[in-house]
């Protein structure tokens, strides 16, 4: 049974973020809300969550920004760690199923309600997907807890030893093409599982990833990825990312195609 979180409806949220464009970190730090009036919880499907729960956790996404030099500007890498765990604070703590966090106003919720704050800190002046919901891939929280979520392996000793694999703008590309591979965190898992073992050829990252997408995509139409095991599994995944990285390689050389395939 998934926690039920409060939705925050469009024009509210549309509003609040129009607002705090032209506030500071600081003015933000007193406008954070347990509650508000125009947010809303779906009528079944789970257990609200607490006033207490969410207080616990803007205490703790507040503890890790601290460490990542939250109220001040802070450094690029120590922003790359703050997002890497938070991402698994969220898939930990909030008691989320897929379906109630594919629901983008909770997301605007926790981002302009629960967490104004850290969210104008995290993307300053930020473009509304950040913080609206409109789009959960670039959403400040949505798109962690769905990273944590797609990568966490089953067992529990180092349950998100992934999760650093790849960089953010990689990772988008596996989560808005998340449909199109059968929504399988079996197949993601494992991509990100061979990835580092992977030669691209000096291809960038995410040239080789989109092909490689696009190719495990056009696969699915045949292979059940869930069928098969472990090993199976990996040789498909290693054999795919293989060839995309020889061909896009061989063309970034001028070989083109046949070349590379011969």
């Amino acid at each position: 049974m998934s926690v039920l979180y409060p939705r925050l409806l469009g024009d509210a949220a549309r509003g609040l973020h129009q607002k705090y464009l032209q506030l500071s970190v600081a003015e933000l730090s007193g406008r954070h809300e347990l509650r508000h009036p125009s947010a809303v919880f779906a009528a079944t499907g789970g257990r609200r969550v607490t006033l207490d729960e969410l207080d616990r956790l803007r205490g703790d996404v507040l503890e890790v920004a601290m460490r990542a030099g939250f109220p001040g500007e802070g450094r690029r890498q120590e922003r790359v760690t703050f997002d890497l765990e938070i991402a698994q604070l969220l898939h930990e703590r909030c008691g989320l199923v897929a379906g109630e966090a594919a629901v983008r106003p909770i997301w605007a919720f926790l981002a302009l309600v629960l967490l104004p704050d850290v969210s104008y800190w995290r993307y300053p002046r930020p473009p509304g997907d950040r913080v609206l919901g409109t789009d959960i891939t670039r959403h400040v929280w949505g798109r962690l807890w769905w990273r944590a979520h797609l990568l966490a392996v089953p067992q529990q000793y180092r349950r998100y030893r992934l999760l650093d694999t790849f960089g953010e703008a990689a990772f988008d590309q596996i989560f808005a093409r998340r449909k199109s591979i059968g929504g399988s965190r079996t197949l993601v898992r494992m991509l990100a599982e061979v990835w580092p073992s992977i030669d691209r050829g000096g291809v960038a990252e995410r040239d080789v990833l989109i092909d490689v997408l696009k190719r495990l995509s056009r696969l699915g139409a045949v292979i059940d990825f869930e069928s098969l095991d472990f090993d199976q599994l990996q040789r498909q995944v290693q054999d795919v990312a293989a060839e995309s990285a020889a061909l896009l390689s061989a063309r970034a050389l001028g070989a083109g195609p046949r070349h590379a395939e011969a």
